[in-house]
């Protein structure tokens, strides 16, 4: 079998995909288990489910030793946190809000006399208010809050400390906001959105867009992020202040939701497009994900 899916088999975007691949051997991938080494003969994989489940992301990583490519590369996706974002982004030059990380408390007895707990008055001299608190390694908007003050913010990280690392950002006051989807570390679409949670962004029309100078410029850092990581498919969130300055929201979205009601038609075809491209060039048999200790 040439191509494997790992997705819902009812997900409408990843049957648009495959209805571009009709010239491909396709099927969608099943398992229960699975003896090591792993004899399974995809040459592509595309994987859409893994970062939710741990023995998925195992088979990934099995699977890409064994010579097939995986899309997106299981060992540089396992290691994006937004610690790794912000320290890879920064030597890259991206720029980020300020940002503090607040420990977790879920091993305070163990880790008493080493790890203290946060002085969150300084959080609040630092970033001002209001400032967001979010997972460190968080998924669309699970667990994202706004805080308004001191109290608000020890509320809420206290409720979510005891399972979660946390950390608080400078809340940026965007003028307008875009979400760069990236094809095979070289093809760019900025599309402008209006953020929201729990899949009620709103995608809009370029109207007037990201200025030229700018987005070559977004879109270049956008680039390099991506060989950086060796994430074929990803979407990093720009968005300008009053001022002018460009800001990363989210560098990492290696599996971004794409709701095809939700994007502008020919937005829409673009992404399939480059996908589907994107999923083709990778059947060449001198293909292979990048591995750390290879």
């Amino acid at each position: 079998m040439l191509v494997g899916i790992v997705e819902s088999k009812s997900d409408r975007f990843i049957n648009d995909i495959i209805s571009q691949l009709s010239d491909v051997p396709v099927e969608f991938m099943h398992t229960v288990g699975e003896r090591v080494p792993i004899e399974r003969t995809y040459r592509v994989v595309v994987d859409r489910l893994s970062f939710r489940y741990p023995f998925l992301k195992e088979l990934m990583k099995s699977l890409s030793l064994r010579g097939t490519y995986i899309i997106n590369n299981p060992f540089t996706a396992s290691l994006t946190n937004k610690l790794i974002e912000i320290h890879l982004g920064n030597r890259l030059g991206l720029p980020f809000p300020k940002t503090i990380f607040l420990p977790d408390q879920s091993s305070k007895d163990e880790t008493e006399g080493l790890v203290s707990q946060p002085s969150l008055e300084q959080v609040v001299d630092e970033l001002g208010l209001p400032c967001v608190l979010k997972p460190f390694d968080g998924y669309a908007w699970e667990d994202v809050y706004m805080v308004n003050s001191a109290e608000e913010l020890s509320e809420i990280y206290n409720s979510l400390c005891s399972r979660r690392i946390i950390m608080a950002q400078q809340l940026i006051g965007f003028k307008e906001y875009f979400r760069a989807f990236s094809f095979d570390k070289r093809d760019i679409l900025f599309v402008k959105w209006i953020p929201k949670p729990m899949s009620m962004g709103q995608y809009l029309h370029r109207d007037a867009g990201v200025p030229g100078e700018a987005e070559n410029r977004l879109a270049e850092l956008t680039i390099q992020l991506n060989k950086a990581l060796d994430l074929d498919i990803n979407v990093v969130e720009w968005c300008v202040d009053e001022e002018g300055k460009w800001w990363v929201i989210d560098a990492f979205n290696e599996v971004p939701e794409i709701i095809p009601e939700a994007l502008p038609s020919d937005y829409y075809t673009w992404i399939v497009a480059r996908f589907t491209a994107c999923i083709k060039d990778k059947i060449n048999p001198g293909k292979r994900n990048l591995i750390p200790f290879d």
